[in-house]
């Protein structure tokens, strides 16, 4: 019987106990990497590069993007400093938004590269799918997804208007 729970006790070791060693060695090794000297202030740097990307939106490329004239509440969105340079925003009890995105050159070529497809993309989910606008004269401002996990396209949200005004009144932005 001794013997058996000796085997019992090396099994447990081999398979749980290594592989959380293993886990918590990874964990330690990433968040040194992470915290080392210079890294916190290159972060704070991509962070300031972002920011003033968010504000500072190339209005004439994306209603050349568009190919229609600039919605109103995009306009409004990205005048109101506090939401679009929020993170983490509720929208729906299965969406949320990650962040938003720049409304420049880059954040074109990025959003079209990820999607396939010519987009305005206004933001991220959680799960790093794009919420963008599609382009065209007679488009109107419905607001699509991508799922990354399936290439599936469904409306985010029926108009911009309303996502904004959702995503004020969810997360309590005047």
């Amino acid at each position: 019987m001794g013997d058996h729970i000796a085997s019992l006790l090396t099994i447990a070791v081999i398979f749980i106990g290594v592989p959380m060693l293993i886990l918590v060695l990874r964990d330690r090794i990433r968040r040194a990497w992470r915290e080392r000297p210079g890294r916190k202030a290159a972060r704070a740097g991509e962070r300031q590069v972002y920011k003033r990307r968010i504000l500072e939106p190339d209005w004439p490329r994306i209603e050349r993007h568009l190919r229609r004239p600039v919605p109103d509440a995009l306009r409004q969105l990205y005048a109101d400093t506090t939401l679009v340079t929020s993170r983490d925003l509720r929208y729906s009890m299965d969406d949320s938004i990650s962040t938003f995105e720049p409304l420049d050159e880059q954040g074109m070529r990025d959003a079209e590269a990820w999607l396939g497809f010519e987009a305005v993309a206004v933001a991220t989910t959680a799960d790093g799918d794009f919420i963008y606008l599609r382009p065209g004269p007679s488009e109107p401002n419905v607001v699509y997804v991508t799922r990354h996990d399936g290439g599936d396209t469904e409306p985010f949200a029926e108009t911009l208007e309303g996502m904004v005004e959702t995503l004020r009144r969810t997360n309590q932005t005047p």
